[in-house]
């Protein structure tokens, strides 16, 4: 009798301690679900670059592939990908990506992104 006593009494132990590890290991499940969230905003928000600013002379533009190359003063050539949501101005007067393809060697300054897919023109204002 004693001995059927002292294994049932092991096994409720056994029970009562693994109850509270399941259980803490259902907590630890959440929290890294939520850390993972976090992470991912995150990053999210580290890969929304500032706008920044450039000048220099238009190089290259090619309305077929929504491109337009920006040389700077030291040489440096730029890539920008113009959107349709690029404002692209002379002056007052408001441009397409063709009137630029004819306005090479101007002197410009663009307002761009960078991203991911290259860097996203903004605005471009010849003449600055």
């Amino acid at each position: 009798m004693r001995g059927k006593l002292s294994i049932l009494a092991s096994a409720a132990c056994a029970l009562l301690l693994a109850i509270p590890a399941t259980a803490s290991n259902v907590s630890a499940a959440k929290t890294n679900k939520k850390t993972t969230q976090k992470v991912t905003t995150t990053a999210a928000m580290r890969s929304a670059w500032p706008p920044e600013t450039l000048s220099g002379k238009i190089a290259m533009v090619d309305p077929a592939k929504k491109l337009m190359v920006v040389e700077t003063p030291n040489g440096v050539p730029f890539d920008m990908v113009v959107t349709s949501k690029t404002r692209i101005k002379s002056g007052e007067q408001s441009l397409t990506l063709k009137d630029l393809a004819r306005d090479k060697t101007q002197t410009v300054s663009v307002k761009y992104v960078p991203d991911r897919r290259g860097d996203i023109a903004r605005s471009i204002r010849i003449g600055a």
